[in-house]
């Protein structure tokens, strides 16, 4: 069979397109449109690996590995190392099934060299088989991921000392968090999140308190504490301006789909509109 370097590349760049897209959903990773292409254009490079000569055994899973964790980087970088593990876990995972089905089909137009895909057939067929293979992805998303149920998202921009940051929220009904002296609702962020807009030590009992934080106090699951908060300059919450303040966490809110948390008193100010997801602001960009 004659393997021509374009096609080829165009094949896998394809191919990972797809491939990264089930990632992001089975993860529920916000992405935006041009990462993903970009990451996609770099698995099609590495779809050259099968001009090279025949690679196998250890050597070839070593050269899997270092594709998928790069291909992961290349998408969804810089979210935490363990959410890239999972998602270059995945993308070997979904590839191996891509591969699977494809080695299944009664035709001798398919090659599989190197971790490359190769294929000796129309463009249509190409779209037909793709789609199948996506198809076959999501519906295991549906039938084994334990997935949440419906959320809301929504994006809020904060402003503090002449900085501005923008966060990956998630509406949680269930938080009432209130700052106890003006009776402000409280919006719970990462501290990597909102760390341009703070001292390195804000929050730090060792430290001296830095002019205007509070303390906002909470209980989860039996468990009470402190939350160093600050009071922005302006808060934007998908769109509209809110009074709050920002309490600070220094545990992770999720695996890397949001970095901030919303009470619902707070979500009202989007009333008969319905909060975009990661997802759904990703593809308008």
């Amino acid at each position: 069979m004659t393997v021509y370097a374009d096609i080829l590349f165009i094949v896998n760049l394809y191919i990972d397109a797809m491939l990264l897209a089930a990632v992001r959903r089975f993860l529920r990773l916000p992405i935006k449109t041009w990462r993903l292409l970009l990451a996609a254009a770099l698995g099609g490079l590495f779809g050259l690996s099968a001009l090279l000569p025949h690679i196998g055994g250890f050597p070839l899973l070593l050269l899997g590995l270092a594709q998928a964790l790069a291909l992961a980087a290349a998408a969804f970088a810089p979210k935490p190392p363990a959410t890239l593990l999972k998602a270059a876990f995945l993308l070997l995972l979904f590839g191996a099934a891509l591969s699977g089905l494809l080695s299944l089909l009664p035709f001798h137009g398919i090659l599989l060299a190197n971790g490359a895909v190769y294929f000796d057939i129309s463009a249509l067929l190409l779209i037909a088989l793709t789609c199948a293979a996506y198809g076959v992805l999501y519906l295991f998303d549906r039938l084994f991921q334990k997935r949440e149920p419906d959320v809301l998202f929504s994006t809020v921009t904060v402003s503090f000392c002449g900085k501005e940051a923008s966060l990956s929220a998630k509406v949680d009904t269930g938080l009432t968090l209130r700052e106890p002296f003006s009776g402000l609702p409280v919006i719970v962020a990462e501290r990597a999140a909102v760390a341009a807009l703070l001292p390195p030590d804000f929050g730090n009992p060792a430290t001296a308190p830095p002019e205007g934080l509070r303390l906002v106090p909470y209980s989860s699951l039996g468990a009470d504490g402190l939350l160093p908060a600050f009071r922005p300059e302006r808060a934007v919450l998908g769109g509209e301006p809110v009074s709050c303040w920002v309490a600070v966490s220094d545990r992770p809110l999720s695996a890397g789909s949001f970095n901030a948390l919303v009470g619902a008193s707070l979500s009202t100010v989007n009333a008969g509109k319905r909060a975009a997801s990661p997802r759904e602001r990703e593809d308008t960009t």
